[in-house]
């Protein structure tokens, strides 16, 4: 029988992201859908306990919202959310390229400058202050190069952003005015989110802010609401497909593109490999989404 393992960066049972019950019980029901498939699933954590060909020194499975530790396992199938190095002795979901390309952002700059807003990468105070003066407007984007669920992204005029502690390497922005909305789908400032999965959107969110707040990101108040496929303006399906021309060489893959539509054109606001997977009860095309993920991993 095959085993697929799902593979986090940091040691620790209880380390990312199973700091949160709510995560634990949505790794557990995609784990719940690779059975369903005929396969084992386990979790392994931490590039220390790789040993090669398919090997890791520790396991964990998920039962009854509990985390067991399983002792040594050999996985023939690695999901990969954390940043997995391969050895290529067996099959990824989502290879070291694609955890750059979205994991840097001054890479998928780079790489989709058409789609992005201008983009500085600043490693001292003085290229800080020049990247502010370069880019227009009164709002601007502070981030860090690399970051998870909006963590030490500030939004504000020069004189806010120069009081946060942001330590460098970091991104300067500039800031998407997505107030004018998606007609039909959100009224106002937003993120949406389409998750691909080897080139087929599976899903699609918005999220919209809290009250007062400028980043539409659950984790720090927002709200989300999935989105039917069909609804999807033709100008977003447009930009997928540009970025999915490329992203296509690296192989099997499973990413989100977040963006904001600004005066109606879409604009990347991220790539995101580590695309949240949401509970089942939410949404019936969430576990669709974790269906969908099962066939392609244990068909791998």
């Amino acid at each position: 029988m095959k085993t697929v393992a799902v593979f986090f960066e940091e040691a620790g049972t209880f380390a990312y992201p199973f700091t949160k019950k709510k995560y634990i019980r949505h790794i557990a029901q995609l784990g719940e859908a690779i059975e369903a498939c005929g396969a084992k699933f386990r979790v392994v954590r931490h590039q220390s306990s790789y040993l090669g060909s398919g090997q890791f020194s520790q396991s964990w499975e998920l039962r009854d919202g509990q985390v067991i530790e399983t002792g040594p396992v050999k996985a023939d199938v690695i999901f990969d959310k954390g940043l997995f190095i391969s050895d290529g002795t067996i099959p990824v979901l989502n290879c070291q390229e694609i955890n750059e390309i979205c994991t840097n952002k001054y890479k998928t700059f780079q790489l989709f400058s058409d789609y992005s807003p201008q983009t500085y990468l600043v490693n001292t105070k003085e290229e800080f202050f020049e990247a502010l003066d370069r880019i227009p407007g009164q709002y601007k984007v502070v981030k860090p190069l690399d970051g998870l669920e909006a963590r030490n992204v500030h939004i504000g005029d020069d004189e806010f952003l120069k009081k946060q502690h942001c330590p460098y390497p970091l991104l300067v922005q500039e800031f998407l005015d997505s107030r004018s909305g998606i007609p039909g789908i959100v009224n106002g400032v937003h993120d949406f989110r389409v998750a691909l999965l080897n080139g087929e959107i599976i899903h699609s969110i918005v999220r919209t802010p809290a009250s007062g707040k400028l980043v539409a990101s659950v984790t720090e108040g927002g709200e989300m609401r999935v989105v039917e496929i069909e609804l999807i303006p033709s100008t977003v399906l447009d930009l997928v497909e540009q970025i999915e021309k490329h992203m296509v060489q690296y192989g099997n893959r499973f990413y989100g593109i977040d963006l904001a539509l600004v005066n109606g054109q879409p604009k990347i606001i991220e790539l995101n490999s580590r695309v949240s997977i949401w509970d089942n009860q939410q949404h019936q095309v969430f576990a669709s989404t974790k269906r969908k993920l099962a066939e392609v991993l244990v068909s791998l």
